[in-house]
């Protein structure tokens, strides 16, 4: 009897323990996207006229110092990098309510947002905190595996320490902190096939048109690797996005050494972001007319 009654008494402390955490628990992680976020939407509210948001994950916040960029092109532009585990329909969802008529937007997205979920595991825990009703995007399955994921990954978080501007952009990020455990090639599907992520990504470019909003996509700075020149799946998706989107460049012109790489096959560091964001500047002082 008395097991029983200690096994109710724990039961029902685990119980409160999980609605406590879901109600009440400050994801350190979470709070730093939306940090982020508050950042360049301060960025982008004050610009008067057109602008110019460069929409993606983490390796957009690595990769183009809009700082430099503002310096050298006449639109001015913010750095709209979040987190890939946020999904591909989240980090529309964030450029299109900061987007107005006469605006230009250029998607950078890493691999998986083609064919990963578009409301992923740190989409799941942005409403957990901030959004509740917004949880119905996931099936009961989703929710417990994406509660438990992110539960683990909470206990173990550590805040990386980075410069950020004032229009969004990690700078000075100076060497390398690449582990060889990260040192392989990112695993692809075997082929491309239109996603539910897809489909977002083609509503987001109907809202652009009926909206007067210039769109462009390029691809992530991404650690070379020679498995990815016959890569069929990065074939047949620059195939399906060069006929559906304004391309800035392909995915092979992007491929860099490791020289140019911080800590993950996505992150490069000051070298790499220079070179990038030289080459994007070059590129729309061409569409700006100089």
């Amino acid at each position: 009897m008395l097991y029983i009654i200690l096994m109710l008494f724990v039961l029902s402390l685990s119980f409160f323990a999980i609605i406590a955490y879901f109600y009440r628990y400050p994801s350190k992680g979470i709070q730093r996207i939306r940090y982020l976020e508050n950042v360049k939407e301060r960025y982008a509210k004050q610009i008067t006229g057109p602008k110019r948001l460069i929409v993606g994950g983490s390796d957009v916040l690595y990769c183009f110092n809009t700082e430099a960029m503002n310096k050298e092109l006449k639109i001015p532009t913010v750095n709209f990098g979040l987190n890939v585990g946020l999904g591909m329909g989240y980090l529309l969802d964030f450029a299109k309510r900061n987007l107005n008529p006469g605006d230009q937007v250029i998607i950078c997205l890493a691999y998986s947002l083609y064919y990963k979920k578009p409301y992923d595991i740190f989409s799941y825990e942005y409403y957990r905190m901030y959004d509740r009703k917004k949880l119905k995007r996931f099936s009961l399955k989703e929710r417990i595996y994406f509660f438990l994921a992110n539960l683990k990954l909470n206990l173990s978080y550590v805040q990386k320490q980075f410069n950020l501007t004032d229009s969004g952009a990690y700078v000075e990020v100076v060497g390398s902190k690449f582990s060889a455990k990260k040192n392989i090639p990112l695993n692809f599907p075997e082929h491309f096939v239109e996603t539910n992520s897809i489909h977002h990504l083609e509503q987001f470019k109907k809202y652009c048109v009926e909206n007067r909003i210039d769109l462009k996509l390029t691809f992530p700075s991404t650690l070379y690797f020679p498995d990815y020149i016959k890569c069929t799946y990065l074939n047949e998706l620059f195939r399906y996005v060069s006929t559906e989107f304004v391309c800035i460049g392909e995915p092979i012109i992007y491929f860099v050494p490791e020289s140019q790489i911080y800590n993950s096959v996505y992150h490069v560091n000051d070298m790499g972001q220079l070179l990038r964001t030289n080459s994007l500047i070059d590129y729309l002082k061409v569409q700006e007319g100089e």
